[in-house]
């Protein structure tokens, strides 16, 4: 029934990190290509059809970089659906997502992580709203100049800065998605203030299941979140699912910073191994669907959704959760949990996609005043 569910309904996930992937490590998503999390073939046999493709910027980029970056990765994902037209499409509002799925045709939405090369410059937001961006993550790993980063122990503007406010009210006017994970407790419960629009959580998961894990929101947020009638998507990532995968994996990552070695080199995936050994580093399926329940208990069944960040959590995929292929195996946990299939196609796409509209609308009327 699982599978059956997953086929004939439409499955959105709202961040996988693709684009930057293929960027370094340049393959083809239209054919199998089982060294990474996302291609097409296994998203067929999972039943996803619309994969939020993040346009990824890192920190260290200045402004410019930072555009230059966006040009690259925007080229890369929009080439897909020109080369292989009924194949792959863009999706700009939900109504495009759901014909896209009608149709066949695999939806390819574009958004952007790390708000940093916006600078000061408003006008930059409706470029990047004309070319299709759809929700913009505030910041990243480092605080920048529109918000504190969770990650980052410097935070100069205790939430957001003057230029954030601004960029928060020019995102509700361009109908853009604000995504507050990476971002600060504090620039999140100034962003539900100043936001007239719902905001999204697009890979964030139970700080419940991690305490003192900052990235993943607490029950509070997640309750000020579906009070403004967002959503938070639950992230796949070992880390934000597991207290014990979480300190291990951040030991992982600060061995890795601290000697230079790449994690996909040699000798970084041989130390992978070798750590994973004797340090839990997998966390599995079930822990998801735990997360989904605490949000569907504390918040309900309307403010939940699926952002798996897969292509950007390295070797930390859950056990049962290895890639694109595998929403069938948490559906099925749902199903032994007692949810109704309607409030599975809820958590699949349909609580991120009123989100989505609720957005668009408001951002109507914000241009008719």
């Amino acid at each position: 029934m699982a599978l059956k569910i997953c086929q004939d309904n439409c499955i959105l996930d709202s961040h996988i990190d693709w684009p930057e992937r293929i960027y370094h490590d340049p393959a083809n998503i239209s054919v199998e290509n089982t060294d990474r999390d996302f291609d097409i073939i296994r998203a067929n046999r999972g039943g996803l059809n619309a994969a939020m493709s993040v346009v990824y910027i890192p920190p260290g980029l200045d402004i410019e970089e930072g555009r230059i970056m966006v040009d690259s990765l925007y080229r890369l994902v929009t080439d897909y659906p020109a080369n292989y037209p009924g194949k792959f499409a863009l999706a700009t509002t939900p109504d495009e997502i759901i014909n896209n799925f009608k149709n066949g045709a695999f939806s390819l939405p574009l958004c952007l992580e790390n708000g940093s090369p916006i600078g000061d410059d408003l006008s930059y937001i409706r470029q990047l709203k004309e070319r299709g961006i759809t929700y913009i993550t505030l910041c990243h790993a480092k605080s920048n100049q529109i918000s504190d980063s969770n990650f980052d122990s410097y935070r100069p503007w205790n939430g957001l800065s003057p230029i954030g406010v601004e960029v928060i009210r020019e995102m509700n006017r361009q109908g853009i998605m604000i995504d507050i994970s990476h971002s600060s407790d504090s620039t999140v419960i100034q962003a539900l203030r100043i936001s007239k629009a719902p905001i999204v959580a697009t890979h964030s998961s139970c700080r419940h299941f991690t305490p003192g894990f900052e990235r993943n929101l607490s029950d509070t947020l997640i309750k000020a979140i579906a009070n403004k009638n967002g959503v938070v998507m639950i992230a796949f990532g070992s880390m934000f699912l597991d207290s014990a995968c979480s300190v291990n994996i951040m030991n992982l990552l600060h061995w890795f910073d601290s000697t230079g070695i790449a994690r996909t080199s040699p000798d970084g995936l041989e130390f992978i191994q070798t750590y994973g050994e004797t340090h839990q580093l997998r966390a599995n399926a079930e822990q998801v669907a735990d997360h989904i329940d605490h949000v569907v208990k504390i918040a309900g069944i309307d403010y939940v959704g699926l952002g798996s960040d897969y292509d950007g959590i390295g070797p930390s995929q859950p056990i049962g959760l290895p890639d694109v292929s595998s929403y069938p195996v948490l559906i099925t946990e749902l199903l032994k949990r007692g949810y109704s299939e309607k409030e599975i196609e809820k958590i699949l796409a349909k609580n991120f996609l009123r989100v989505w509209n609720e957005v668009l609308e408001l951002a109507n009327e914000l241009k008719s005043e």
